[in-house]
């Protein structure tokens, strides 16, 4: 087996350096690739000064079996950790068998046998996520070896070129540091895309329309429409729209695959967007394989409940391309809803709408408001469980265990304007822990709940309490949803009527209100007990 070798096409700049070997026996299509791909790595500015490697493996014949080899294709390494010689070195001596030969053959011993993350990701045409190298120790020559070189995580990125179906090869990008996947998936991403390469199929190819029952065109102007105005009126940072799909059997293995097929989707341009990378990550993302379970929006198809995470990052059954989001640092910053959806136009055929928003807003509010809009205009859609939006419904929340049970109505919204004096049937609210697990913030054994809306200089929080809370709790809990001041005085007000306000001394005299509404308002400067409790 040999080495790369002669006509190095080398680049030094971003603290990388991308390389690239050529023989004269390269085809004119394998050339416009891999010329193509080692541009990509050198435009790739963001690549850190940390122990990170790019290579593309690609599809050749070899002693009659498919495999994939990364000898002679273009790679970047970082130029401060010359370690990465050895795992380079050690990979350009191995071939990745794709197709097995018959059982009697004796393959040659730097065939790599069994699969693994550049077969799948070959097979699967989707990208294939490794968050940490070390569960498949053992299993093959180069993920020993990429240990050693202090290599713990890999994204593995399918190519296809000039919008076919068939996959040229395969991108590794493996790292130390798990958080800087998704921001390489990203720019690599886009790096690719600028030079006519794809690591998707075009959703344009998928047959998904065939299977669809009723009328496709009026439900997808309503969801078009919905996801624009919830996006913009609530400033959301993205909402899509998605349906379940099963393929026809695989060319390879003859069995069947299930995807999430994205309908719709819709962002709100910021200049300075938090979660920009969030909306990277979706980018042109139109189809996901999905095992049994991966994600919220499929576990909502599944089970017709609505999900709510205040924090994605949290996701530990995240798997696929999905893990990214759970690996990236930056995805603390933003929450997601999923809620499954019917349609009358199409009848039994299930939608995921899916929101994203920063993890700073407050959700049972947020939430309450965004219902609202979708029941005024999605006006064919119902839950899939049945229910109408508006009714009663009950919100899997993942981070907590819990089980929450929102009532939602129309015009929920107006509670969030201390302006309107409009009177509503209030939310009520019941929890109650799942899977075996007690709720911590709460009594052991507690289910009702007291709900509080509570505002400070026109920041509104709603938040829930035992019954049983005492009136110290409650001064403690508006301390913390409005990180006041130690070094001032405040006082508390609860809404009697309409415009009438009176001191708040002790909870008995409003626990027979179905939604407290209470107001802090500041004393004068002054240090020592921050609370003044008489009128």
């Amino acid at each position: 087996m040999g080495h790369d070798h002669a006509n190095h096409t080398l680049g030094n700049r971003f603290g990388r350096v991308a390389c690239w070997s050529t023989v004269p026996e390269t085809s004119d299509d394998l050339l416009e690739v891999n010329m193509k791909m080692y541009s990509a790595f050198a435009g790739v500015t963001s690549f850190p000064l940390k122990r990170i490697i790019f290579q593309f493996w690609r599809p050749q014949i070899d002693h009659g079996r498919l495999v994939l080899q990364c000898l002679r294709n273009p790679y970047a390494v970082s130029t401060y950790n010359l370690g990465l010689g050895k795992y380079r070195s050690c990979c350009t001596k191995y071939r990745y068998s794709v197709v097995e030969g018959d059982s009697s053959d004796n393959p040659p011993p730097w065939f790599i046998s069994g699969g693994g993350p550049v077969v799948t990701a070959f097979l699967n045409h989707f990208p294939e996520v490794v968050l940490d190298l070390r569960v498949l120790q053992g299993s093959d020559p180069l993920v020993n070896c990429g240990l050693e070189c202090d290599l713990m995580c890999s994204v593995m990125l399918p190519v296809f070129h000039g919008g076919s179906s068939d996959c040229v090869g395969v991108v590794e990008c493996s790292m130390k540091h798990p958080t800087l996947l998704l921001p390489m998936f990203n720019e690599l991403k886009c790096e690719l895309e600028i030079r006519g390469l794809s690591i998707y199929h075009v959703q344009g190819s998928w047959p998904y329309k065939e299977a669809i029952p009723g009328d496709l065109e009026p439900a997808k102007f309503e969801i078009e429409n919905g996801l624009k105005i919830a996006c913009e009126s609530h400033d959301l940072t993205l909402a899509q729209v998605w349906i379940s799909y099963e393929s026809d059997h695989h060319a390879l293995d003859m069995t069947k695959r299930m995807f999430l097929v994205k309908m719709s989707g819709y962002s709100v341009d910021s200049n300075d967007d938090p979660l920009s990378s969030v909306k990277d990550f979706y980018d042109k993302l139109d189809v996901i394989y999905l095992k049994t379970g991966d994600g919220l929006a499929q576990k909502t198809l599944q089970t017709h409940q609505p999900h709510l995470c205040r924090n994605i990052y949290k996701l530990s059954d995240n798997s696929g391309v999905l893990a990214l989001l759970s690996a990236s640092t930056k995805s603390k910053k933003c929450a997601s809803f999923v809620i499954c959806l019917r349609s009358t136009h199409t009848r039994e055929l299930d939608y995921a709408f899916e929101f994203f928003w920063p993890q700073s807003r407050h959700h049972l509010i947020l939430l309450d408001a965004l219902l609202a809009t979708l029941r005024k205009y999605l006006p064919s859609f119902k839950f899939a469980s049945g229910e109408q939006l508006g009714d009663e419904l009950s919100v899997v929340d993942v981070d907590g265990y819990s089980s929450r049970l929102v009532k939602v109505l129309l015009g929920n919204e107006n509670e969030l304007s201390e302006a309107s004096n409009e009177t509503r049937t209030s939310v009520g609210v019941k929890r109650k822990s799942i899977a075996g697990q007690s709720d911590l913030n709460h009594p052991e054994g507690e289910d009702d709940d007291l709900a509080i809306l509570a505002s400070y200089r026109s920041k509104p929080s709603l938040f829930y309490i035992p019954s049983s809370s005492t009136f110290d709790y409650v001064l403690e809990k508006l301390n913390k949803e409005f990180e006041l001041d130690p070094a001032r005085t405040y006082k508390v007000e609860y809404k009697v009527s309409p415009g009438q306000w009176s001191s708040l001394v002790c909870l008995e005299s409003c626990r027979g209100m179905d939604l407290i509404r209470l107001r802090v308002l500041p004393e004068g400067r002054e240090v020592g007990w921050r609370w003044k409790t008489d009128s």
